[in-house]
């Protein structure tokens, strides 16, 4: 039987995603697991094999050809290594392409997370056709990637595009990198959701005490979104605040990079001009005319399916190269 399925895998800080995807970026026969408890690495990784397999048994194993993986974390290229990655249990040193191959049996192609939606946005969503890029994603962290000339720019050792360790405010909020001030401890959906608890804890009257049932821990990054849209103040300021100083990276960036395109994915864009609106105005303020004069900011095209087209996408390159 030929082999002619690649499976797209999408780790991310709470879930897993897999999938197969056609040589059109098409997604078929998906599987889900949750990572949420997950204390060690190789809890982590038993379910993410768990995830593979199921897709696996769902297309016929026999069909599969190999496995791409976006995964948080340094990956320096060619090494099939995570040096390290701050949301993730024991995500450090970990050669995880060399794990998963023993495991399932198959060829494993390893990318960073963001690299991935990238490569997907990029191969066929909102990016295709555009040569130089950035793409944001705001979840648990914040993800970012660039592709200049239609390549990922890795940077020496493939630590480039870490925008979410950018530095937007001086001395500022604790990231879990371990510095201050990084743009992740401000626009991730969890540092959202973080202010707006802080706000309801310094007596802050809100909306979403009504949303969250009275428990400030469930509060989200999408029910704020809720509340803002139903013009609750706590909550636009949150939302306002954190998108500004996205924007404020994002200028930065459109002066250094001078890219086309910038795309933003991951749940929080549900948040739609709550988001977009302060983004476009700081940049539009801060950055150079002639780069900002070309420059679009648009919402990421495959929204959650990004980093599994992306995964899949990456291992097909390095299967023909």
């Amino acid at each position: 039987m030929k082999r002619d399925l690649v499976i797209g895998v999408d780790l991310g800080g709470t879930n897993v995603n897999s999938a197969v995807v056609d040589e059109g970026g098409r997604i078929t026969h998906r599987a889900w697991q949750s990572i949420s408890g997950s204390r060690t690495a190789g809890e982590v990784i038993d379910r993410l094999v768990a995830c593979v397999e199921t897709t696996m048994e769902s297309c016929g194993r026999d069909r599969v050809a190999g496995v791409g993986v976006g995964t948080p974390g340094l990956i320096p290229e060619g090494s099939g290594t995570v040096v390290y990655a701050p949301n993730v249990p024991e995500w450090v040193d970990l050669p995880l392409q060399s794990l998963l191959r023993e495991r399932l049996g198959l060829p494993v192609a390893i990318e960073n997370d963001a690299n991935a939606a990238a490569i997907g946005e990029h191969w066929v969503g909102g990016a295709a056709g555009y040569a130089n890029i950035i793409c944001i994603t705001l979840g648990t962290g914040v993800g970012g990637a660039i592709i200049m000339n239609h390549e990922v720019w890795r940077g020496s050792n493939g630590a480039g595009g870490e925008i979410g360790h950018m530095t937007v405010v001086e001395n500022g909020r604790m990231c879990g990198c371990g510095a201050p001030g990084c743009l992740e401890a401000y626009a991730s959906a969890t540092a959202i959701a973080e202010q707006a608890r802080e706000l309801l804890r310094d007596g802050r009257t809100s909306v979403l005490s009504e949303l969250a049932g009275g428990d400030p821990g469930r509060i989200d990054a999408a029910m704020i979104a809720e509340a803002a849209d139903r013009g609750d103040e706590t909550a636009r300021e949150v939302m306002h605040r954190s998108a500004t100083l996205l924007g404020t990276a994002v200028s930065s960036l459109t002066n250094l990079l001078n890219p086309e395109l910038i795309v933003i994915g991951g749940g929080v864009i549900k948040a739609g001009d709550l988001i977009f609106g302060p983004v476009r105005a700081e940049v539009a303020r801060r950055a150079y005319k002639w780069s900002a004069g070309i420059l679009e900011i648009v919402p990421a095209r495959l929204g959650d399916d990004a980093g599994i087209i992306g995964a899949a996408r990456h291992f097909m390159l390095t299967r023909t190269t």
